[in-house]
């Protein structure tokens, strides 16, 4: 006999009771499917922001025929886009190399931002030529400059940060991006380049 009022004993549940029950089960359910998308979201932006080398302009430079003194300035337009359409990107101060045949010869630090899910944020850096590292490929740079006009560089930019979803879900990452640039010095502004991406999570 107790076993049958046990197991008839929802049959006697108040109304209330049972509101709360199926109350319980919805919101469990929904916490359950809310999971299950956030983990799907998180899934898809392993690359929730990339850094794109826009422009790279040789604004001054002059060298001496011996490689003795060197004056130049760089400057960069730079663009990060944020492909994601649901993960807002933050970033850390992050940095900028130019390297002229596998020797670092210019650097910059690139200042900390937000880019919002879909979003871009463009930035233009001066970068700081180090005269000392071109000594050893003075000649080579003296003949780029006055036979093919082309200056072959390496552009590589470095930006930590993390992605957010629903403002609480974070993931750390760092984007790297190597460019090969070819800037003309006979014609200022014309350059060709190729770029790859790469993410550290």
């Amino acid at each position: 006999m107790a076993i049958t009022s046990s197991g008839t004993l929802c049959k006697h549940q108040s109304s209330a009771s049972r509101h709360r029950c199926r109350v319980c089960a919805v919101v469990s359910l929904a916490a359950l499917v809310l999971l299950a998308v956030v983990a799907a979201v998180l899934a898809l932006y392993p690359r929730p922001a990339v850094p794109t080398l826009e422009a790279l302009r040789l604004a001054s430079i002059s060298l001496s025929p011996t490689g003795a003194s060197l004056n130049a300035t760089l400057d960069a337009d730079l663009a990060i886009r944020n492909p994601s359409p649901v993960a807002a990107f933050t970033h850390d101060a992050g940095c900028a190399e130019v390297y002229y045949r596998g020797a670092l010869v210019a650097d910059a630090d690139l200042p900390p931002g937000r880019v919002g899910a879909g979003g871009t944020e463009a930035m233009t850096v001066r970068f700081t030529v180090l005269a000392d590292s071109l000594a050893a490929s003075a000649a080579q740079l003296y003949g780029d400059l006055v036979g093919a006009g082309d200056v072959p560089l390496t552009v590589r930019t470095a930006v930590p940060g993390k992605a957010t979803v629903l403002g609480m879900l974070r993931r750390r990452v760092v984007v790297v991006t190597v460019c090969d640039v070819a800037v003309s010095v006979r014609a200022p502004g014309a350059q060709t380049s190729s770029c790859r991406y790469r993410t550290k999570l």
